[in-house]
């Protein structure tokens, strides 16, 4: 890659990291501003919850057309609506998290934990999927981090650098979620939020690992993307081991383990040159 085309990505990927966190951080902080204010707005205070998580998306929809113009938005929209994966990324994309709650699970159980309550019945799994996908994340965050950060990152670096950098990065937009009340992030620093935000750091590095790795091998699919994040999303809800201090951190180690075997197993294309 020449230094002007270089030079060009670092700039696009720092104006979109700037922007995002800008867009999500105002919509959060008035959220936090009305807590420490005693104001009782759920609502509304909801509403600027759910309006930051779209913070990606919209920035990395913006800076495609700035940076792109019609052909930079048709490329991301493209990879928004790329359903062309294979079937074994397909099922790595909808079971390799749930498969890491329930062995997470059984260990848990086999210590002697008692589990703790699901956050929805079984039954209402689509309906929290379709919930999880447009109103928790996937959808306003994928495009954004995935189909405009990640592509120009594969750039620059090989896979697992490049989901390293992201990882931490994702992890510090979610900073002002750990002091919001009703937040997963905020019952998380329950634990201490030093070690709340360290082992999330980890967490989210690891799922930035994994996404990465599926982006690559399904053709820089979005899609697939947002499918992952939201099977991830809806495993911890449908069992919630991550409010449990044991119960996380054998959730964590199992990630861990899960995602260093792909790695190694696909370390070609993980540590591989720029893609």
């Amino acid at each position: 890659m020449g230094e002007p085309v270089r030079h060009n990505t670092v700039r696009e990927l720092a104006v979109f990291f700037a922007a995002t966190f800008a867009v999500s951080w105002l919509l959060w902080l008035p959220a936090l501003m009305m807590q420490s204010r005693g104001q009782s707005m759920p609502i509304v205070r909801d509403l600027l919850l759910r309006a930051g998580t779209f913070g990606p998306t919209v920035s990395g929809l913006v800076l495609a057309y700035i940076f792109g113009g019609k052909a930079g938005i048709r490329s991301l929209l493209r990879s928004m609506l790329n359903i062309h994966i294979k079937p074994g990324w397909l099922l790595f994309t909808f079971f390799v998290l749930p498969g890491v709650s329930v062995i997470s699970c059984l260990i848990y159980r086999l210590i002697g934990g008692k589990l703790p309550q699901p956050q929805f019945k079984l039954r209402f799994i689509p309906i929290a999927f379709a919930y999880i996908l447009i109103l928790m994340g996937p959808l306003g965050e994928e495009s954004g981090w995935r189909g405009f950060a990640l592509k120009r990152m594969l750039r620059l670096a090989a896979p697992m650098r490049s989901s390293f950098f992201l990882g931490i990065i994702w992890t510090f937009w979610h900073l002002p979620l750990f002091f919001i009340e009703g937040t997963t992030q905020n019952a998380l620093a329950g634990f201490g939020l030093l070690p709340a935000l360290f082992c999330y750091l980890i967490y989210t590095v690891m799922i930035s690992i994994l996404i990465t790795l599926l982006f690559v091998m399904s053709n820089c699919s979005v899609l697939g993307s947002m499918f992952f994040h939201t099977m991830g999303n809806l495993s911890l809800g449908a069992i919630p081991l991550v409010f449990s201090k044991s119960g996380a951190v054998i959730l964590l180690v199992v990630l861990c383990a899960v995602t260093a075997g792909f790695s190694y197993k696909y370390r070609k294309t993980m540590f591989g040159k720029e893609q």
